[in-house]
Protein backbone atom coordinates (compact mmCIF):
# COMPACT_ATOMS: atom_id res chain seq x y z
CA UNK A 1 0.00 0.00 0.00
CA UNK A 2 1.04 3.44 -0.68
CA UNK A 3 1.24 6.24 2.17
CA UNK A 4 -1.85 8.07 1.43
CA UNK A 5 -3.46 4.89 0.91
CA UNK A 6 -2.50 3.52 4.81
CA UNK A 7 -2.71 7.12 6.16
CA UNK A 8 -6.50 7.00 5.06
CA UNK A 9 -6.51 3.44 6.66
CA UNK A 10 -5.65 5.05 9.92
CA UNK A 11 -8.74 7.82 9.16
CA UNK A 12 -10.96 5.76 8.88
CA UNK A 13 -10.38 3.16 11.55
CA UNK A 14 -10.19 6.05 14.00
CA UNK A 15 -13.15 7.17 13.08
CA UNK A 16 -15.12 4.22 13.61
CA UNK A 17 -13.83 4.09 16.93
CA UNK A 18 -14.64 7.85 17.67
CA UNK A 19 -17.81 7.12 16.72
CA UNK A 20 -18.72 4.37 18.23
CA UNK A 21 -18.52 6.21 21.33
CA UNK A 22 -21.72 8.10 22.37
CA UNK A 23 -20.18 10.82 24.59
CA UNK A 24 -16.58 12.23 25.39
CA UNK A 25 -14.71 9.67 27.79
CA UNK A 26 -13.99 12.27 30.22
CA UNK A 27 -14.79 15.70 31.41
CA UNK A 28 -11.96 17.21 30.03
CA UNK A 29 -12.93 17.29 26.75
CA UNK A 30 -15.71 19.40 27.56
CA UNK A 31 -13.39 21.73 29.32
CA UNK A 32 -11.22 22.23 26.10
CA UNK A 33 -14.12 22.72 23.72
CA UNK A 34 -15.55 25.04 25.83
CA UNK A 35 -11.79 26.81 26.09
CA UNK A 36 -12.01 26.72 21.92
CA UNK A 37 -15.29 28.49 21.61
CA UNK A 38 -14.25 31.29 24.28
CA UNK A 39 -11.25 31.83 21.78
CA UNK A 40 -13.32 32.14 19.07
CA UNK A 41 -15.75 34.47 20.61
CA UNK A 42 -13.22 36.92 22.54
CA UNK A 43 -9.40 36.33 20.66
CA UNK A 44 -7.13 34.98 22.80
CA UNK A 45 -7.43 34.50 26.30
CA UNK A 46 -4.85 36.57 28.71
CA UNK A 47 -7.37 35.69 31.76
CA UNK A 48 -9.75 33.50 32.75
CA UNK A 49 -12.62 35.05 35.01
CA UNK A 50 -15.46 32.40 34.21
CA UNK A 51 -13.39 30.70 37.30
CA UNK A 52 -12.26 33.71 39.43
CA UNK A 53 -11.47 31.42 42.56
CA UNK A 54 -8.86 29.94 40.28
CA UNK A 55 -5.05 30.56 40.00
CA UNK A 56 -5.81 31.11 36.64
CA UNK A 57 -8.48 33.71 37.15
CA UNK A 58 -5.23 36.71 36.96
CA UNK A 59 -2.82 34.45 36.09
CA UNK A 60 -3.59 32.41 32.70
CA UNK A 61 -1.70 30.31 30.73
CA UNK A 62 -3.28 28.45 27.93
CA UNK A 63 -1.22 25.23 28.35
CA UNK A 64 -2.92 23.66 25.48
CA UNK A 65 -3.30 26.72 22.91
CA UNK A 66 -2.82 24.79 19.55
CA UNK A 67 -5.46 21.78 20.71
CA UNK A 68 -7.22 24.65 21.79
CA UNK A 69 -7.52 26.08 18.52
CA UNK A 70 -8.29 23.37 16.58
CA UNK A 71 -11.93 23.76 18.66
CA UNK A 72 -12.38 26.94 17.40
CA UNK A 73 -14.33 26.28 14.06
CA UNK A 74 -16.29 23.33 15.11
CA UNK A 75 -18.41 25.42 17.52
CA UNK A 76 -21.14 24.54 15.13
CA UNK A 77 -20.81 20.96 15.29
CA UNK A 78 -21.70 20.65 18.37
CA UNK A 79 -19.54 19.61 21.25
CA UNK A 80 -20.19 15.99 20.35
CA UNK A 81 -19.33 15.94 16.45
CA UNK A 82 -17.06 18.96 17.65
CA UNK A 83 -14.82 16.28 19.80
CA UNK A 84 -14.98 13.59 17.33
CA UNK A 85 -13.59 15.30 14.31
CA UNK A 86 -10.75 16.45 16.41
CA UNK A 87 -10.25 13.07 18.10
CA UNK A 88 -9.68 11.65 14.09
CA UNK A 89 -7.75 14.61 13.47
CA UNK A 90 -5.56 13.87 16.60
CA UNK A 91 -5.82 10.12 16.34
CA UNK A 92 -4.51 9.51 12.65
CA UNK A 93 -1.59 12.39 13.12
CA UNK A 94 -0.24 9.69 16.04
CA UNK A 95 -0.69 6.74 13.59
CA UNK A 96 0.69 8.47 10.83
CA UNK A 97 3.54 9.64 12.58
CA UNK A 98 4.68 6.22 13.72
CA UNK A 99 4.19 4.93 9.94
CA UNK A 100 6.23 8.14 8.99
CA UNK A 101 9.07 7.24 11.17
CA UNK A 102 9.06 3.34 10.45
CA UNK A 103 8.85 4.43 7.08
CA UNK A 104 11.85 6.17 7.21
CA UNK A 105 14.33 3.39 9.11
CA UNK A 106 12.55 1.02 6.52
CA UNK A 107 10.76 -1.39 8.01
CA UNK A 108 8.96 -3.90 6.65
CA UNK A 109 5.46 -3.88 6.97
CA UNK A 110 5.47 -0.30 8.78
CA UNK A 111 1.95 0.37 8.33
CA UNK A 112 0.45 -2.68 9.95
CA UNK A 113 3.09 -2.27 12.89
CA UNK A 114 1.64 1.43 13.34
CA UNK A 115 -2.01 -0.30 14.01
CA UNK A 116 -0.50 -2.66 16.72
CA UNK A 117 -0.64 0.06 19.31
CA UNK A 118 -4.81 -0.38 19.08
CA UNK A 119 -4.07 -3.84 19.75
CA UNK A 120 -3.50 -3.08 23.21
CA UNK A 121 -7.19 -1.79 25.17
CA UNK A 122 -5.73 -0.14 27.64
CA UNK A 123 -4.14 2.25 25.28
CA UNK A 124 -7.07 2.99 23.12
CA UNK A 125 -8.77 4.24 25.78
CA UNK A 126 -6.07 6.84 26.43
CA UNK A 127 -6.17 6.61 22.80
CA UNK A 128 -9.99 7.60 22.23
CA UNK A 129 -9.49 10.35 24.83
CA UNK A 130 -9.74 13.81 23.35
CA UNK A 131 -7.26 15.94 25.08
CA UNK A 132 -3.92 17.35 24.65
CA UNK A 133 -2.24 14.50 25.21
CA UNK A 134 -3.20 13.14 21.69
CA UNK A 135 -0.70 15.91 20.09
CA UNK A 136 2.29 15.23 22.96
CA UNK A 137 2.52 11.44 21.75
CA UNK A 138 2.93 12.59 17.79
CA UNK A 139 5.42 15.11 19.16
CA UNK A 140 7.01 12.64 21.08
CA UNK A 141 8.05 9.90 18.24
CA UNK A 142 8.90 12.69 15.90
CA UNK A 143 11.15 14.15 18.54
CA UNK A 144 12.87 11.09 19.37
CA UNK A 145 13.54 9.93 15.62
CA UNK A 146 14.94 13.46 14.79
CA UNK A 147 17.11 13.56 17.75
CA UNK A 148 18.36 9.99 17.27
CA UNK A 149 19.28 10.78 13.70
CA UNK A 150 20.47 14.07 14.02
CA UNK A 151 17.31 15.88 12.03
CA UNK A 152 18.12 19.58 13.28
CA UNK A 153 15.41 21.12 11.26
CA UNK A 154 12.45 18.96 12.33
CA UNK A 155 13.81 18.57 15.71
CA UNK A 156 13.89 22.82 15.99
CA UNK A 157 10.37 22.67 14.82
CA UNK A 158 9.03 20.15 17.28
CA UNK A 159 10.91 22.06 19.97
CA UNK A 160 9.06 24.93 19.17
CA UNK A 161 5.67 23.58 18.62
CA UNK A 162 5.74 21.30 21.80
CA UNK A 163 5.16 24.67 24.83
CA UNK A 164 2.32 26.04 22.27
CA UNK A 165 0.66 22.13 22.46
CA UNK A 166 1.46 20.57 26.22
CA UNK A 167 2.03 21.48 29.35
CA UNK A 168 4.80 19.34 29.94
CA UNK A 169 7.06 20.67 26.79
CA UNK A 170 10.22 20.27 28.65
CA UNK A 171 10.02 17.21 30.47
CA UNK A 172 9.01 14.78 27.52
CA UNK A 173 11.56 16.15 25.58
CA UNK A 174 14.38 15.88 28.56
CA UNK A 175 13.08 12.46 28.84
CA UNK A 176 14.00 11.14 24.99
CA UNK A 177 17.34 13.37 24.63
CA UNK A 178 18.36 11.13 28.01
CA UNK A 179 17.36 8.30 25.94
CA UNK A 180 18.87 9.24 22.97
CA UNK A 181 21.96 10.53 24.71
CA UNK A 182 22.55 7.19 26.85
CA UNK A 183 22.04 4.92 23.73
CA UNK A 184 24.73 6.84 22.04
CA UNK A 185 26.80 6.11 25.10
CA UNK A 186 26.48 2.75 25.89
CA UNK A 187 26.55 1.89 22.03
CA UNK A 188 30.70 3.80 22.49
CA UNK A 189 29.04 6.32 20.08
CA UNK A 190 30.16 10.33 20.86
CA UNK A 191 27.52 12.16 22.76
CA UNK A 192 26.47 14.95 20.66
CA UNK A 193 26.03 18.59 21.96
CA UNK A 194 23.68 19.76 18.81
CA UNK A 195 20.36 17.91 19.57
CA UNK A 196 20.74 19.69 23.22
CA UNK A 197 21.52 22.67 21.85
CA UNK A 198 18.67 22.55 19.29
CA UNK A 199 16.35 21.44 21.52
CA UNK A 200 16.91 23.79 24.05
CA UNK A 201 16.80 26.87 21.46
CA UNK A 202 13.62 25.48 19.95
CA UNK A 203 12.04 25.26 23.62
CA UNK A 204 12.97 28.78 24.31
CA UNK A 205 11.46 30.13 20.80
CA UNK A 206 8.07 28.06 21.86
CA UNK A 207 7.73 29.79 24.81
CA UNK A 208 8.52 32.94 23.87
CA UNK A 209 6.10 33.31 21.09
CA UNK A 210 3.50 31.71 23.84
CA UNK A 211 0.46 34.46 24.14
CA UNK A 212 1.37 33.61 27.75
CA UNK A 213 5.04 33.35 28.36
CA UNK A 214 5.21 34.18 31.64
CA UNK A 215 2.02 32.49 33.38
CA UNK A 216 2.90 29.02 30.88
CA UNK A 217 6.19 28.59 32.84
CA UNK A 218 3.88 29.16 36.13
CA UNK A 219 1.42 26.96 34.90
CA UNK A 220 4.17 24.10 34.21
CA UNK A 221 5.71 24.43 37.59
CA UNK A 222 2.37 24.31 39.43
CA UNK A 223 1.60 20.60 37.33
CA UNK A 224 5.16 18.92 38.08
CA UNK A 225 5.36 20.03 41.45
CA UNK A 226 2.00 20.91 43.29
CA UNK A 227 -0.04 18.13 40.46
CA UNK A 228 2.09 15.65 39.92
CA UNK A 229 4.86 15.03 42.48
CA UNK A 230 2.90 16.71 46.02
CA UNK A 231 -0.52 15.86 45.24
CA UNK A 232 -0.85 12.89 42.88
CA UNK A 233 2.34 11.05 43.93
CA UNK A 234 2.33 12.54 47.62
CA UNK A 235 -1.38 12.78 48.08
CA UNK A 236 -0.71 16.02 50.42
CA UNK A 237 -4.12 17.22 48.63
CA UNK A 238 -7.59 15.94 49.31
CA UNK A 239 -9.24 15.31 46.82
CA UNK A 240 -8.83 12.96 43.89
CA UNK A 241 -7.30 14.11 40.80
CA UNK A 242 -8.57 11.09 38.71
CA UNK A 243 -7.11 7.88 38.73
CA UNK A 244 -5.24 8.55 35.39
CA UNK A 245 -2.60 9.82 38.60
CA UNK A 246 -2.95 6.73 40.30
CA UNK A 247 -0.26 3.79 39.55
CA UNK A 248 -1.16 1.50 36.54
CA UNK A 249 -3.03 -1.64 38.38
CA UNK A 250 -0.80 -5.35 38.35
CA UNK A 251 -4.83 -6.59 37.21
CA UNK A 252 -4.43 -4.08 34.05
CA UNK A 253 -0.82 -5.36 33.27
CA UNK A 254 -2.27 -9.01 33.61
CA UNK A 255 -5.39 -7.85 31.27
CA UNK A 256 -4.22 -5.33 28.63
CA UNK A 257 -0.39 -4.93 28.78
CA UNK A 258 1.26 -8.40 28.84
CA UNK A 259 1.89 -8.99 25.06
CA UNK A 260 2.86 -4.80 25.34
CA UNK A 261 5.62 -5.59 28.48
CA UNK A 262 6.44 -8.90 25.99
CA UNK A 263 7.31 -6.34 23.13
CA UNK A 264 9.12 -4.20 25.44
CA UNK A 265 11.83 -7.00 26.73
CA UNK A 266 12.17 -8.40 23.43
CA UNK A 267 12.87 -4.83 21.83
CA UNK A 268 15.63 -4.12 24.84
CA UNK A 269 17.23 -7.59 24.37
CA UNK A 270 17.58 -7.27 20.59
CA UNK A 271 18.71 -3.71 20.45
CA UNK A 272 21.18 -4.41 23.60
CA UNK A 273 22.89 -6.86 21.43
CA UNK A 274 23.10 -4.22 18.71
CA UNK A 275 23.96 -1.65 19.93
CA UNK A 276 27.09 -0.93 17.78
CA UNK A 277 25.93 -1.09 14.78
CA UNK A 278 22.78 0.78 15.29
CA UNK A 279 22.08 2.86 18.52
CA UNK A 280 18.42 4.13 17.26
CA UNK A 281 16.90 1.04 18.34
CA UNK A 282 18.47 1.25 22.25
CA UNK A 283 17.38 4.56 22.40
CA UNK A 284 14.16 3.71 21.56
CA UNK A 285 14.06 1.10 24.34
CA UNK A 286 15.65 2.89 26.57
CA UNK A 287 12.51 5.60 26.27
CA UNK A 288 10.33 2.52 26.30
CA UNK A 289 11.71 1.63 30.25
CA UNK A 290 11.52 5.36 31.39
CA UNK A 291 7.97 5.53 30.26
CA UNK A 292 7.16 2.02 31.37
CA UNK A 293 8.43 2.84 34.99
CA UNK A 294 6.27 6.40 34.94
CA UNK A 295 3.55 3.85 34.06
CA UNK A 296 4.23 2.13 37.26
CA UNK A 297 3.70 5.68 39.34
CA UNK A 298 1.02 6.81 37.12
CA UNK A 299 -1.21 4.90 34.63
CA UNK A 300 -1.60 8.56 32.70
CA UNK A 301 1.98 7.92 30.55
CA UNK A 302 1.42 4.15 29.42
CA UNK A 303 0.03 6.36 26.15
CA UNK A 304 3.60 6.86 25.70
CA UNK A 305 4.98 3.89 26.63
CA UNK A 306 2.59 1.66 24.35
CA UNK A 307 3.73 3.34 21.06
CA UNK A 308 7.49 3.85 22.32
CA UNK A 309 7.17 -0.14 22.37
CA UNK A 310 6.15 -0.59 19.59
CA UNK A 311 8.51 1.43 17.54
CA UNK A 312 11.32 0.45 19.67
CA UNK A 313 10.70 -3.54 18.38
CA UNK A 314 10.01 -2.50 15.34
CA UNK A 315 13.17 -0.79 14.46
CA UNK A 316 15.35 -3.77 16.74
CA UNK A 317 13.68 -6.47 14.24
CA UNK A 318 14.21 -4.64 11.14
CA UNK A 319 17.35 -6.21 10.40
CA UNK A 320 15.52 -9.30 10.31
CA UNK A 321 13.80 -8.14 6.93
CA UNK A 322 11.03 -10.69 7.41
CA UNK A 323 7.12 -9.40 6.76
CA UNK A 324 5.49 -12.00 9.32
CA UNK A 325 6.13 -10.40 12.65
CA UNK A 326 4.59 -6.97 12.52
CA UNK A 327 0.99 -9.76 11.43
CA UNK A 328 1.64 -11.73 13.82
CA UNK A 329 1.85 -9.39 16.84
CA UNK A 330 -1.02 -7.20 15.54
CA UNK A 331 -3.29 -10.47 15.48
CA UNK A 332 -1.70 -12.21 19.01
CA UNK A 333 -2.66 -8.63 20.18
CA UNK A 334 -6.27 -8.30 19.54
CA UNK A 335 -6.70 -11.62 20.31
CA UNK A 336 -5.47 -10.98 23.59
CA UNK A 337 -7.70 -8.51 23.87
CA UNK A 338 -10.40 -10.21 22.64
CA UNK A 339 -10.48 -12.83 25.54
CA UNK A 340 -8.65 -10.42 28.17
CA UNK A 341 -9.45 -7.24 27.42
CA UNK A 342 -12.45 -5.78 26.48
CA UNK A 343 -13.31 -4.02 29.46
CA UNK A 344 -12.12 -0.54 28.51
CA UNK A 345 -14.44 -0.70 24.98
CA UNK A 346 -17.61 -1.76 27.04
CA UNK A 347 -16.92 1.60 29.01
CA UNK A 348 -16.20 3.78 26.07
CA UNK A 349 -19.22 2.01 24.25
CA UNK A 350 -21.76 2.62 27.31
CA UNK A 351 -23.58 6.16 27.60
CA UNK A 352 -24.37 5.25 31.39
CA UNK A 353 -20.64 4.88 32.25
CA UNK A 354 -20.07 8.47 31.85
CA UNK A 355 -20.86 10.44 34.71
CA UNK A 356 -20.77 13.43 33.79
CA UNK A 357 -23.27 12.75 31.09
CA UNK A 358 -25.93 15.70 30.94
CA UNK A 359 -29.27 14.64 30.19
CA UNK A 360 -30.40 17.29 27.23
CA UNK A 361 -33.90 18.18 29.59
CA UNK A 362 -31.32 18.82 32.63
CA UNK A 363 -28.90 20.91 30.37
CA UNK A 364 -31.62 22.93 28.81
CA UNK A 365 -33.26 23.52 32.38
CA UNK A 366 -30.14 24.12 34.05
CA UNK A 367 -29.96 26.85 31.54
CA UNK A 368 -33.73 28.36 31.82
CA UNK A 369 -32.94 28.56 35.51
CA UNK A 370 -29.35 30.39 35.92
CA UNK A 371 -28.76 33.88 34.51
CA UNK A 372 -25.86 34.26 32.57
CA UNK A 373 -22.77 35.51 35.15
CA UNK A 374 -23.84 33.89 37.93
CA UNK A 375 -21.36 32.08 40.07
CA UNK A 376 -22.47 28.55 40.76
CA UNK A 377 -21.11 26.45 43.14
CA UNK A 378 -20.25 22.66 42.83
CA UNK A 379 -19.28 19.78 45.35
CA UNK A 380 -16.64 18.15 43.17
CA UNK A 381 -14.51 19.85 39.99
CA UNK A 382 -15.09 16.67 37.71
CA UNK A 383 -18.22 17.64 35.77
CA UNK A 384 -17.37 21.36 35.56
CA UNK A 385 -16.10 21.16 31.81
CA UNK A 386 -19.83 19.85 30.81
CA UNK A 387 -21.12 22.59 33.06
CA UNK A 388 -19.48 25.03 30.80
CA UNK A 389 -20.38 23.88 27.95
CA UNK A 390 -24.00 23.91 28.99
CA UNK A 391 -23.93 26.72 30.51
CA UNK A 392 -21.63 29.27 28.98
CA UNK A 393 -20.63 32.65 30.59
CA UNK A 394 -21.70 31.47 34.00
CA UNK A 395 -18.50 31.53 36.76
CA UNK A 396 -17.65 27.92 38.56
CA UNK A 397 -15.01 27.91 41.20
CA UNK A 398 -12.28 25.71 39.36
CA UNK A 399 -12.24 24.08 35.91
CA UNK A 400 -10.18 20.95 34.84
CA UNK A 401 -8.06 20.86 38.02
CA UNK A 402 -9.11 21.85 41.82
CA UNK A 403 -5.58 22.38 42.44
CA UNK A 404 -5.58 25.46 41.12
CA UNK A 405 -8.16 26.88 43.62
CA UNK A 406 -5.74 25.58 46.05
CA UNK A 407 -2.65 27.30 45.02
CA UNK A 408 -4.94 30.89 44.74
CA UNK A 409 -6.77 30.17 48.32
CA UNK A 410 -5.51 27.15 50.49
CA UNK A 411 -7.92 28.59 53.23
CA UNK A 412 -10.59 28.46 50.73
CA UNK A 413 -9.90 25.07 48.96
CA UNK A 414 -9.88 23.47 52.60
CA UNK A 415 -13.59 25.14 53.29
CA UNK A 416 -14.80 23.63 49.93
CA UNK A 417 -13.71 20.40 50.03
CA UNK A 418 -15.07 20.28 53.90
CA UNK A 419 -18.47 22.11 53.18
CA UNK A 420 -20.12 18.72 51.38
CA UNK A 421 -18.75 16.45 53.67
CA UNK A 422 -19.37 18.53 57.26
CA UNK A 423 -22.57 20.13 56.12
CA UNK A 424 -22.93 22.72 58.92
CA UNK A 425 -26.32 24.22 59.86
CA UNK A 426 -24.70 27.59 58.08
CA UNK A 427 -23.68 26.26 54.56
CA UNK A 428 -26.25 27.57 52.51
CA UNK A 429 -24.88 31.17 53.56
CA UNK A 430 -21.54 30.15 53.78
CA UNK A 431 -21.29 29.34 50.18
CA UNK A 432 -23.07 32.54 49.66
CA UNK A 433 -20.72 34.64 52.27
CA UNK A 434 -17.53 33.11 50.89
CA UNK A 435 -18.17 32.01 47.03
CA UNK A 436 -20.76 34.40 46.29
CA UNK A 437 -23.13 31.68 44.75
CA UNK A 438 -26.27 31.83 44.20
CA UNK A 439 -26.94 28.29 42.78
CA UNK A 440 -25.70 25.08 43.84
CA UNK A 441 -24.96 21.90 41.36
CA UNK A 442 -23.91 18.49 42.40
CA UNK A 443 -24.22 14.80 41.39
CA UNK A 444 -27.16 13.55 43.16
CA UNK A 445 -24.55 11.21 44.98
CA UNK A 446 -25.91 9.70 48.70
CA UNK A 447 -22.66 10.80 50.20
CA UNK A 448 -23.77 14.40 49.66
CA UNK A 449 -27.30 13.84 50.83
CA UNK A 450 -26.63 15.74 54.42
CA UNK A 451 -25.15 18.54 52.93
CA UNK A 452 -28.07 18.75 50.66
CA UNK A 453 -30.29 18.53 53.95
CA UNK A 454 -28.38 21.09 55.45
CA UNK A 455 -28.84 23.68 52.79
CA UNK A 456 -32.45 22.78 52.72
CA UNK A 457 -33.11 24.22 56.77
CA UNK A 458 -32.36 27.53 54.95
CA UNK A 459 -35.59 29.06 54.53
CA UNK A 460 -33.87 31.12 51.37
CA UNK A 461 -33.15 28.11 49.43
CA UNK A 462 -35.19 26.48 46.90
CA UNK A 463 -34.55 23.32 45.40
CA UNK A 464 -34.78 23.34 41.14
CA UNK A 465 -34.17 20.22 40.32
CA UNK A 466 -33.70 16.61 41.47
CA UNK A 467 -33.48 13.50 39.56
CA UNK A 468 -31.51 10.20 40.00
CA UNK A 469 -28.51 12.18 38.36
CA UNK A 470 -28.76 15.84 39.46
CA UNK A 471 -29.25 18.54 41.69
CA UNK A 472 -29.66 21.90 41.67
CA UNK A 473 -30.52 24.41 44.38
CA UNK A 474 -31.42 28.12 44.20
CA UNK A 475 -30.10 29.94 47.56
CA UNK A 476 -31.85 33.09 46.73
CA UNK A 477 -31.41 36.82 45.50
CA UNK A 478 -28.70 39.11 47.22
CA UNK A 479 -31.93 41.02 48.27
CA UNK A 480 -34.20 38.74 50.21
CA UNK A 481 -33.48 38.56 53.99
Amino acid sequence: MTTPAWILLFLAVVSVLQWYIPQPVDDDTAYHFAVGQLIGKYGILHSFPWTPFSWQFDNYADKEFLFHLLFVPLGGLGFVTASRVVGVVAGTLILSTLYLVLRSEKVVMAGVWALIPLGASAFVYRFAMVRPHLLSIALALILLWACARGRMYILACVAVIYPLAYVAFWQIPLILLVATESSRYLADERLRWKPAVTLLAGIVVGVLLHPNTTNLLGINWIHMTDILFRNAWGGKVEFNLGTEFDPFPMSGWCYYLLVVLFMAMTALVLSWRDRRQNSFPLACAIATVFFGVLTLKSGRFLEYFVPCTVLSLAVATRPMGTKLIAPVLLGVSLLYTLLLGTYPYTVLGALDAKAVYLEPATAEFFAQQIPVGSQVFTTNWDYTGNLMVTLPERRFLVAADPTLLYKKDPQLYALWHRLPESAPPDTAELIRRRFNSRFVISRNDPKFWPFFDALTTDSRVKCLLADKNWVLFGLGDPSEQ
